[in-house]
């Protein structure tokens, strides 16, 4: 009971401060009036991905030991996962249910060439960070991590000078001054500030939980992180997207989860590369598998129909599903 209660107040507490971070960046966002494409798949994402990135550094780089590594390895692969299967799923089931509401609402009003441009960069870059696995050599795992973030540099290029429709002028009020109708940066990056910290003790806290559950249930520690820690840690993009689909915003909402992928895979992966020997149980690769799926399933479709498509969307759901019941079996 008191490692479950750890573990709660740990997602909480990232939960939390994940939300104030997001909250600090869009009106970083608004205040230097960046383009919804740079807001969604650029300053969101990063927010957004902020817990998970922080659970991989603090458990890779702080607390070193093979337990809170593989925690490490999880989080940097489950994050995609997640992405890949549930929070795609979530997409999809929010556009077909908006569609008993206007005849056109099954369509995602997304831009088809950004969409793509983001399933095939982090197609490629997660495969290369996945296959440098079967010869992690300290000169393999080096270049490979070179490119994932030359990859990540290339995302932003493209995102950054594209144009495009404006973010909103006014985003929801700042946490820390929410009846101020336009907050100071002061304000603005001091919540930056002070969401960081807090997501740094939360994930400190949070991979602790982790391997302790792991030895008290007999799971694999990597098993545990890559169910626990996305579920969490990807409750912003959750959040995120219903909350700007349901304001009509699906580019901001498909651009934050594309983006957040991609940082994950470019960022929090080469992380793992620099920082572990960067070895994967066979559990890690079935994850990996179904999320190279999920994205070949989603772009396939996606240029067959010339727009993406809500149902091929829902059905990465399945995956998900399909995972956790491998996994359990295999714990057996």
């Amino acid at each position: 009971m008191l490692i479950a209660l750890e573990l709660l107040s740990a997602l909480v507490l990232l939960v939390v401060a994940s939300d104030a971070f997001t909250n600090a960046v869009e009106w970083v966002g608004s205040l230097y009036g960046l383009t919804r494409s740079a807001m969604g798949s650029v300053v969101a994402a990063i927010g957004s991905s902020l817990p998970e990135t922080m659970v991989a550094i603090v458990a890779i780089v702080v607390l070193r030991d093979p337990a809170s590594q593989a925690v490490g390895i999880g989080a940097v692969l489950g994050a995609p996962f997640m992405l890949a299967t549930v929070v795609f799923a979530l997409i999809g089931l929010t556009a077909i249910v908006r569609r008993k509401m206007t005849a056109d609402a099954q369509r995602l009003n997304t831009n088809l060439h950004t969409a793509s441009f983001g399933l095939v960069l982090f197609g490629f870059t997660f495969a290369l960070a996945v296959g440098a696995s079967f010869d992690p050599t300290p000169t393999v795992r080096a270049v490979t991590a070179v490119i994932v973030l030359a990859a990540y540099g290339l995302h932003l290029v493209y995102h950054i000078r594209r144009k495009g429709v404006e973010a909103e002028d006014q985003p929801p009020p700042l946490r820390l001054a929410p009846r101020a109708a336009r907050p100071s940066l002061f304000a603005v990056f001091g919540q930056l500030a002070l969401a960081l910290g807090l997501t740094i003790a939360a994930s400190h806290w949070f991979v602790t939980a982790v391997a302790a559950a792991s030895a008290e249930v007999g799971v694999p520690p990597l098993v545990v992180s890559l169910l626990l820690s996305p579920i969490a840690t990807e409750l912003p993009e959750m959040m995120n997207v219903v909350l700007w689909m349901r304001r009509g915003l699906d580019d901001l909402a498909v651009g934050n989860v594309l983006g957040a992928m991609i940082f994950q895979t470019s960022v929090a992966s080469a992380i793992g590369l620099l920082g572990t020997p960067w070895r994967l149980d066979a559990n890690a690769y079935v994850a990996c598998g179904f999320t190279l799926f999920a994205v070949a399933l989603v772009l396939a479709a996606t240029s067959i129909r010339r727009r993406l498509d809500s149902r091929t969307l829902a059905l990465c759901g399945l995956l998900y599903v399909i995972f956790i019941a491998y996994a359990f079996a295999q714990a057996r």
